[in-house]
């Protein structure tokens, strides 16, 4: 007698688990522009520094007595979070159409995983102290992105440096490079670049990268300029999805979960830039 089992349907789920887990690590930018943590478990991480020292003149003949103490201190704490995201399947669903169930689903509970990383990290900029931009509801302009980069190599904030801003502050630099040679801060072959492809990625001392998920308010959004040990991100579980049967309803109910920690790591080598986002028009 042949009988139907789960194991009949299983390479369903198996491709939603494999290309979702592709969708949630391969989307996110902003895991790969920060300081990557991971660990066992869900204690907070504490992260700490030791003292910077400065050297000293001292006279020939002088016993020197005034030692810096080499000790650690805290520089930053990490609390690890869960995130879920669920999807159900129907029966009649995966019966009717299943192949197209099993790629929107995975597409789409891998995009959410991703996204919601990315919110969470990009939120880490409302965190640094100093804010470079001009403002709400003023323009953006390439000087404010220079008095970004001036003030990380004050702090001597090591190479690279990324800037991630809001799509509608780009548009206000494209427009600014567009502007008569006399007013332009950038010149030459790069700023010819950006009017033709619109976007260049490298220039003025930084790599750029534009996101939706940084954060907004109605008209304004808060990017940064940074180095990755600005930020850190602490993975405590990979995205895993795990399916569970409700003979009930006759359906799969996906779960699809990751934990993580995030944060700012050492603020010095970061600035948050807050600008107008109004739409362009």
């Amino acid at each position: 007698m042949a009988i139907s089992t789960v194991s009949n349907i299983s390479g369903y789920f198996n491709n939603i688990y494999e290309d979702a887990l592709f969708v949630a690590r391969e989307m996110n930018m902003m895991t790969q522009l920060v300081t990557n943590y991971s660990a066992t478990g869900w204690m907070t991480r504490t992260i700490s520094t030791y003292p910077t020292f400065t050297a000293a003149s001292v006279s020939e003949g002088v016993d020197y007595a005034n030692p810096t103490t080499f000790d650690k201190s805290t520089l930053a704490t990490l609390t690890p979070g869960e995130i879920i995201t669920q999807g159900i399947i129907t029966d009649r669903r995966m019966e009717t159409d299943p192949q197209d169930a099993r790629r929107d689903l995975a597409t789409e509970m891998g995009n959410a995983i991703a996204t919601k990383i990315d919110k969470d990290v990009a939120s880490s900029f409302s965190s640094f102290s100093t804010d470079v931009g001009p403002g709400a509801g003023t323009t953006n302009t390439l000087a404010k992105f220079a008095v970004g980069v001036s003030v990380l190599r004050n702090n001597l904030t090591p190479q690279p440096l990324y800037a991630v801003i809001h799509p509608y502050c780009w548009h206000d630099i494209f427009v600014e490079l567009g502007q008569p040679a006399s007013q332009k801060a950038l010149l030459g072959d790069v700023a010819n670049q950006a009017l033709r492809d619109f976007f260049v990625g490298s220039w003025l001392n930084m790599q750029w990268f534009v996101s939706t998920n940084v954060p907004t308010s109605t008209t304004n959004a808060t990017g940064a300029i940074f180095n990755s040990q600005a930020i850190a991100f602490d993975t405590r579980k990979a995205p895993m999805l795990e399916p569970e049967r409700d003979a009930s309803l006759r359906a799969w109910e996906l779960n699809m979960s990751a934990g993580y920690a995030y944060g700012v790591r050492r603020s010095a080598f970061g600035v948050k830039y807050t600008g107008d986002i109004t739409t362009p028009t």
